[in-house]
Protein backbone atom coordinates (compact mmCIF):
# COMPACT_ATOMS: atom_id res chain seq x y z
CA UNK A 1 0.00 0.00 0.00
CA UNK A 2 1.30 3.46 -0.95
CA UNK A 3 -0.65 5.56 1.56
CA UNK A 4 -1.83 3.34 4.41
CA UNK A 5 0.47 2.11 7.16
CA UNK A 6 -0.07 -0.88 9.44
CA UNK A 7 -3.79 -1.26 10.17
CA UNK A 8 -4.61 -2.45 13.69
CA UNK A 9 -8.42 -2.46 13.48
CA UNK A 10 -11.41 -1.31 11.43
CA UNK A 11 -11.54 1.85 13.54
CA UNK A 12 -7.83 2.42 12.89
CA UNK A 13 -8.45 2.14 9.14
CA UNK A 14 -11.07 4.90 9.38
CA UNK A 15 -8.73 7.03 11.47
CA UNK A 16 -5.91 6.74 8.93
CA UNK A 17 -8.27 7.47 6.04
CA UNK A 18 -9.55 10.65 7.67
CA UNK A 19 -6.01 11.91 8.29
CA UNK A 20 -5.14 11.26 4.67
CA UNK A 21 -8.34 12.97 3.54
CA UNK A 22 -7.54 16.07 5.59
CA UNK A 23 -4.00 16.24 4.20
CA UNK A 24 -4.99 15.58 0.57
CA UNK A 25 -8.48 17.07 0.24
CA UNK A 26 -8.61 19.20 -2.95
CA UNK A 27 -10.51 21.96 -1.14
CA UNK A 28 -7.55 22.24 1.23
CA UNK A 29 -4.86 22.36 -1.43
CA UNK A 30 -4.52 18.62 -2.01
CA UNK A 31 -4.46 16.62 -5.23
CA UNK A 32 -7.54 15.04 -6.82
CA UNK A 33 -5.38 12.23 -8.22
CA UNK A 34 -3.91 11.49 -4.79
CA UNK A 35 -7.40 11.35 -3.27
CA UNK A 36 -8.52 8.91 -5.96
CA UNK A 37 -5.55 6.64 -5.21
CA UNK A 38 -6.23 6.87 -1.47
CA UNK A 39 -9.90 6.00 -2.04
CA UNK A 40 -8.97 2.97 -4.14
CA UNK A 41 -6.63 1.63 -1.42
CA UNK A 42 -9.22 2.38 1.25
CA UNK A 43 -11.99 0.48 -0.54
CA UNK A 44 -9.77 -2.60 -0.79
CA UNK A 45 -8.85 -2.48 2.91
CA UNK A 46 -12.41 -1.61 3.93
CA UNK A 47 -13.79 -4.85 2.49
CA UNK A 48 -11.18 -6.83 4.43
CA UNK A 49 -11.54 -5.14 7.80
CA UNK A 50 -15.32 -4.84 7.70
CA UNK A 51 -15.45 -8.63 8.11
CA UNK A 52 -13.08 -8.47 11.11
CA UNK A 53 -14.98 -6.02 13.29
CA UNK A 54 -15.22 -8.58 16.11
CA UNK A 55 -11.46 -8.17 16.55
CA UNK A 56 -11.81 -4.52 17.60
CA UNK A 57 -9.83 -3.71 20.79
CA UNK A 58 -11.83 -2.59 23.84
CA UNK A 59 -9.93 0.70 24.19
CA UNK A 60 -11.04 2.52 21.07
CA UNK A 61 -9.95 5.72 19.37
CA UNK A 62 -13.45 7.15 18.89
CA UNK A 63 -13.95 5.81 15.35
CA UNK A 64 -15.68 2.54 16.32
CA UNK A 65 -19.14 3.86 15.39
CA UNK A 66 -18.01 6.23 12.64
CA UNK A 67 -20.72 5.96 9.97
CA UNK A 68 -21.34 2.28 10.66
CA UNK A 69 -23.32 0.32 8.11
CA UNK A 70 -21.99 2.35 5.18
CA UNK A 71 -20.25 0.82 2.18
CA UNK A 72 -16.69 1.92 1.44
CA UNK A 73 -17.93 4.23 -1.32
CA UNK A 74 -20.59 5.74 0.95
CA UNK A 75 -18.00 6.29 3.68
CA UNK A 76 -15.51 8.07 1.40
CA UNK A 77 -18.30 10.28 0.07
CA UNK A 78 -19.39 11.09 3.64
CA UNK A 79 -15.85 12.03 4.73
CA UNK A 80 -15.15 13.99 1.55
CA UNK A 81 -18.26 16.10 2.15
CA UNK A 82 -17.30 16.65 5.80
CA UNK A 83 -14.19 18.61 4.80
CA UNK A 84 -15.69 20.45 1.83
CA UNK A 85 -15.22 24.15 2.54
CA UNK A 86 -12.79 26.90 1.59
CA UNK A 87 -10.22 28.28 4.02
CA UNK A 88 -11.37 31.92 4.20
CA UNK A 89 -15.04 32.85 4.21
CA UNK A 90 -15.05 36.22 5.97
CA UNK A 91 -16.92 38.85 4.00
CA UNK A 92 -18.01 41.22 6.74
CA UNK A 93 -20.46 38.84 8.46
CA UNK A 94 -21.47 39.64 12.03
CA UNK A 95 -21.21 36.98 14.78
CA UNK A 96 -24.99 36.38 14.71
CA UNK A 97 -24.84 35.73 10.96
CA UNK A 98 -21.81 33.47 11.38
CA UNK A 99 -23.64 31.45 14.06
CA UNK A 100 -26.51 30.84 11.63
CA UNK A 101 -24.08 29.84 8.87
CA UNK A 102 -22.47 27.38 11.29
CA UNK A 103 -25.85 25.86 12.16
CA UNK A 104 -26.57 25.19 8.49
CA UNK A 105 -23.06 23.81 7.91
CA UNK A 106 -23.27 21.53 10.96
CA UNK A 107 -26.64 20.11 9.81
CA UNK A 108 -25.19 19.26 6.42
CA UNK A 109 -21.78 18.08 7.63
CA UNK A 110 -22.81 16.23 10.80
CA UNK A 111 -26.53 15.43 10.32
CA UNK A 112 -26.57 12.91 13.19
CA UNK A 113 -24.79 15.17 15.70
CA UNK A 114 -26.33 17.85 17.88
CA UNK A 115 -24.61 21.18 18.45
CA UNK A 116 -25.59 24.17 20.57
CA UNK A 117 -24.53 27.56 19.18
CA UNK A 118 -24.94 30.82 21.09
CA UNK A 119 -23.78 34.39 20.54
CA UNK A 120 -23.01 36.25 23.76
CA UNK A 121 -21.93 39.84 24.42
CA UNK A 122 -22.19 40.65 20.70
CA UNK A 123 -18.77 39.25 19.78
CA UNK A 124 -18.45 35.86 21.52
CA UNK A 125 -19.57 32.60 19.92
CA UNK A 126 -19.99 29.50 22.10
CA UNK A 127 -20.27 26.11 20.40
CA UNK A 128 -21.07 22.90 22.29
CA UNK A 129 -21.13 19.38 20.89
CA UNK A 130 -23.92 17.64 22.83
CA UNK A 131 -24.66 14.41 20.92
CA UNK A 132 -22.51 12.34 18.55
CA UNK A 133 -21.81 8.71 17.69
CA UNK A 134 -18.31 8.44 19.18
CA UNK A 135 -16.56 8.33 22.55
CA UNK A 136 -15.20 11.85 23.02
CA UNK A 137 -13.03 11.37 26.12
CA UNK A 138 -10.22 8.93 26.82
CA UNK A 139 -10.90 6.61 29.75
CA UNK A 140 -7.77 7.84 31.50
CA UNK A 141 -9.07 11.44 31.52
CA UNK A 142 -11.82 10.77 34.08
CA UNK A 143 -14.12 13.07 32.06
CA UNK A 144 -17.54 11.79 31.03
CA UNK A 145 -19.94 14.74 30.91
CA UNK A 146 -18.63 18.10 29.79
CA UNK A 147 -15.33 19.67 28.90
CA UNK A 148 -13.95 23.04 27.79
CA UNK A 149 -11.82 22.50 24.68
CA UNK A 150 -8.94 24.92 24.08
CA UNK A 151 -9.27 25.35 20.32
CA UNK A 152 -5.67 26.55 20.01
CA UNK A 153 -4.22 23.21 21.20
CA UNK A 154 -6.70 20.54 20.08
CA UNK A 155 -4.11 18.23 18.54
CA UNK A 156 -2.07 18.19 21.78
CA UNK A 157 -5.10 17.56 24.01
CA UNK A 158 -4.54 14.33 25.93
CA UNK A 159 -8.12 14.06 27.21
CA UNK A 160 -9.84 13.69 23.83
CA UNK A 161 -10.05 10.66 21.55
CA UNK A 162 -8.66 10.94 18.03
CA UNK A 163 -12.15 11.24 16.53
CA UNK A 164 -13.11 13.97 18.99
CA UNK A 165 -9.95 15.92 18.10
CA UNK A 166 -10.75 15.61 14.42
CA UNK A 167 -14.34 16.80 14.74
CA UNK A 168 -13.48 19.69 17.05
CA UNK A 169 -10.61 20.76 14.78
CA UNK A 170 -12.90 20.73 11.75
CA UNK A 171 -15.48 22.77 13.67
CA UNK A 172 -12.78 25.23 14.73
CA UNK A 173 -11.33 25.55 11.24
CA UNK A 174 -14.76 26.23 9.75
CA UNK A 175 -15.96 28.79 12.28
CA UNK A 176 -12.59 30.57 12.37
CA UNK A 177 -12.65 30.91 8.58
CA UNK A 178 -15.17 33.71 9.22
CA UNK A 179 -12.91 35.45 11.72
CA UNK A 180 -10.18 38.02 11.44
CA UNK A 181 -7.65 39.07 14.03
CA UNK A 182 -5.76 42.36 13.73
CA UNK A 183 -4.79 42.40 17.41
CA UNK A 184 -1.37 43.54 18.56
CA UNK A 185 -0.47 41.93 21.89
CA UNK A 186 2.63 44.09 22.23
CA UNK A 187 0.48 47.21 22.53
CA UNK A 188 -2.58 45.57 24.16
CA UNK A 189 -4.61 46.34 21.04
CA UNK A 190 -7.43 43.85 20.39
CA UNK A 191 -9.39 43.83 17.14
CA UNK A 192 -11.11 40.58 16.18
CA UNK A 193 -14.46 39.70 14.64
CA UNK A 194 -15.39 37.32 17.48
CA UNK A 195 -14.02 35.21 20.31
CA UNK A 196 -14.66 31.45 20.24
CA UNK A 197 -15.47 29.16 23.17
CA UNK A 198 -15.61 25.44 22.42
CA UNK A 199 -17.12 22.70 24.60
CA UNK A 200 -18.13 19.06 24.52
CA UNK A 201 -21.29 18.71 26.61
CA UNK A 202 -22.46 21.21 29.22
CA UNK A 203 -23.26 21.35 32.90
CA UNK A 204 -26.98 20.83 32.26
CA UNK A 205 -26.72 18.66 29.13
CA UNK A 206 -23.96 16.05 29.56
CA UNK A 207 -22.39 14.73 26.37
CA UNK A 208 -24.19 11.65 25.00
CA UNK A 209 -23.19 8.92 22.57
CA UNK A 210 -26.18 8.10 20.34
CA UNK A 211 -26.08 5.72 17.38
CA UNK A 212 -28.71 6.75 14.79
CA UNK A 213 -31.46 4.16 14.29
CA UNK A 214 -30.72 3.91 10.57
CA UNK A 215 -27.18 2.74 11.34
CA UNK A 216 -27.85 0.24 14.09
CA UNK A 217 -27.43 -3.48 13.41
CA UNK A 218 -29.67 -4.45 10.54
CA UNK A 219 -31.57 -1.21 10.89
CA UNK A 220 -33.39 -2.78 13.85
CA UNK A 221 -33.76 -1.36 17.33
CA UNK A 222 -34.43 -3.01 20.67
CA UNK A 223 -38.01 -2.16 21.71
CA UNK A 224 -38.18 0.02 24.82
CA UNK A 225 -41.27 0.76 26.88
CA UNK A 226 -42.29 4.41 26.75
CA UNK A 227 -43.98 5.38 29.98
CA UNK A 228 -47.25 7.21 29.28
CA UNK A 229 -47.65 10.73 30.64
CA UNK A 230 -51.02 11.43 32.23
CA UNK A 231 -52.67 14.87 32.22
CA UNK A 232 -51.68 15.51 35.85
CA UNK A 233 -48.00 14.82 35.21
CA UNK A 234 -48.09 16.91 32.03
CA UNK A 235 -49.51 19.98 33.80
CA UNK A 236 -46.78 19.76 36.44
CA UNK A 237 -44.04 19.30 33.83
CA UNK A 238 -45.18 22.41 31.98
CA UNK A 239 -45.38 24.42 35.21
CA UNK A 240 -41.86 23.38 36.23
CA UNK A 241 -40.33 24.04 32.82
CA UNK A 242 -36.66 23.03 32.94
CA UNK A 243 -36.60 23.06 36.74
CA UNK A 244 -37.24 20.42 39.40
CA UNK A 245 -37.63 20.26 43.15
CA UNK A 246 -34.52 18.98 44.90
CA UNK A 247 -33.19 18.74 48.44
CA UNK A 248 -30.72 21.43 49.46
CA UNK A 249 -29.00 22.24 52.76
CA UNK A 250 -29.45 25.89 53.69
CA UNK A 251 -27.49 27.60 56.44
CA UNK A 252 -30.54 29.33 57.86
CA UNK A 253 -33.32 26.77 57.45
CA UNK A 254 -31.56 23.40 57.25
CA UNK A 255 -32.53 20.90 54.51
CA UNK A 256 -35.39 22.09 52.31
CA UNK A 257 -36.99 20.89 49.09
CA UNK A 258 -36.45 23.81 46.71
CA UNK A 259 -37.06 24.72 43.09
CA UNK A 260 -33.87 24.57 41.04
CA UNK A 261 -31.90 22.52 38.56
CA UNK A 262 -29.16 19.89 38.42
CA UNK A 263 -25.75 20.39 36.84
CA UNK A 264 -22.91 17.97 36.22
CA UNK A 265 -19.17 18.31 36.59
CA UNK A 266 -16.82 16.95 33.93
CA UNK A 267 -16.40 13.71 35.91
CA UNK A 268 -20.17 13.25 36.22
CA UNK A 269 -20.73 14.48 39.79
CA UNK A 270 -24.32 15.69 40.12
CA UNK A 271 -25.00 18.99 41.89
CA UNK A 272 -28.32 20.64 42.70
CA UNK A 273 -28.58 24.42 42.58
CA UNK A 274 -31.74 26.16 43.85
CA UNK A 275 -33.13 29.17 42.03
CA UNK A 276 -32.58 32.32 44.04
CA UNK A 277 -35.14 35.10 43.58
CA UNK A 278 -34.15 38.66 44.37
CA UNK A 279 -37.71 39.89 43.89
CA UNK A 280 -40.84 38.57 45.61
CA UNK A 281 -42.93 39.79 42.67
CA UNK A 282 -40.96 37.59 40.23
CA UNK A 283 -41.08 34.59 42.56
CA UNK A 284 -44.85 34.98 43.05
CA UNK A 285 -45.44 34.65 39.30
CA UNK A 286 -43.88 31.18 39.41
CA UNK A 287 -45.68 30.33 42.67
CA UNK A 288 -49.04 31.14 41.02
CA UNK A 289 -48.22 28.81 38.09
CA UNK A 290 -47.22 26.01 40.44
CA UNK A 291 -50.36 26.51 42.49
CA UNK A 292 -52.50 26.22 39.34
CA UNK A 293 -50.74 22.91 38.63
CA UNK A 294 -51.63 21.63 42.11
CA UNK A 295 -48.36 22.30 43.96
CA UNK A 296 -48.34 24.32 47.18
CA UNK A 297 -45.15 26.35 47.67
CA UNK A 298 -43.87 29.39 49.52
CA UNK A 299 -41.05 31.93 49.30
CA UNK A 300 -38.45 31.31 52.01
CA UNK A 301 -37.77 35.03 52.53
CA UNK A 302 -39.97 38.11 52.85
CA UNK A 303 -38.85 39.98 49.72
CA UNK A 304 -36.49 37.40 48.23
CA UNK A 305 -35.24 33.83 48.65
CA UNK A 306 -36.00 30.36 47.30
CA UNK A 307 -39.28 28.69 46.34
CA UNK A 308 -39.91 25.86 48.80
CA UNK A 309 -42.07 22.82 48.05
CA UNK A 310 -44.76 22.31 50.72
CA UNK A 311 -46.98 19.56 49.32
CA UNK A 312 -49.19 18.49 46.46
CA UNK A 313 -52.84 19.46 46.80
CA UNK A 314 -54.92 16.41 47.84
CA UNK A 315 -56.74 16.11 44.51
CA UNK A 316 -53.46 16.49 42.60
CA UNK A 317 -51.72 13.85 44.71
CA UNK A 318 -54.59 11.42 44.15
CA UNK A 319 -54.49 12.03 40.38
CA UNK A 320 -50.71 11.48 40.21
CA UNK A 321 -50.98 8.24 42.19
CA UNK A 322 -53.72 6.97 39.86
CA UNK A 323 -51.66 7.85 36.78
CA UNK A 324 -48.60 6.09 38.25
CA UNK A 325 -50.66 2.92 38.88
CA UNK A 326 -51.97 2.98 35.31
CA UNK A 327 -48.44 3.47 33.93
CA UNK A 328 -47.09 0.60 36.10
CA UNK A 329 -49.86 -1.71 34.86
CA UNK A 330 -49.20 -0.73 31.25
CA UNK A 331 -45.48 -1.44 31.70
CA UNK A 332 -46.19 -4.84 33.25
CA UNK A 333 -48.45 -5.81 30.33
CA UNK A 334 -45.84 -4.58 27.85
CA UNK A 335 -43.09 -6.62 29.52
CA UNK A 336 -45.25 -9.77 29.54
CA UNK A 337 -46.04 -9.31 25.84
CA UNK A 338 -42.41 -8.84 24.79
CA UNK A 339 -41.04 -11.59 27.02
CA UNK A 340 -43.39 -14.10 25.44
CA UNK A 341 -42.65 -12.85 21.89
Amino acid sequence: MKYFGTIMSFADLKRQYRKLAIANHPDKGGSTQAMQEINAEFETLYRIWEKRRDEEPKAGNGYENDYNGATAREYTSHVYNEYRWQSKNYKGQRPSEIAELFRQWAKETYPDYKFSVRVQHYNSITIRLLIADFAAFRESSGIICNYNVNHYYIERNGNLTDRAKEVMQNVTDYIMSYNYDDSDLMTDYFNTNFYLSLYIGSGTHPYKIVIPKSRRTGGQTVPVFKRPEGPGHKVIRLALGKNVFGRYDTVRHGELKLLGSFSYSGSGVENFWPLSYSSAATANKRIVKLDAAGIETRLTGFNSGYIQFIRYKPQTEALLEAEDRQADEAEQLWNEKHQSA
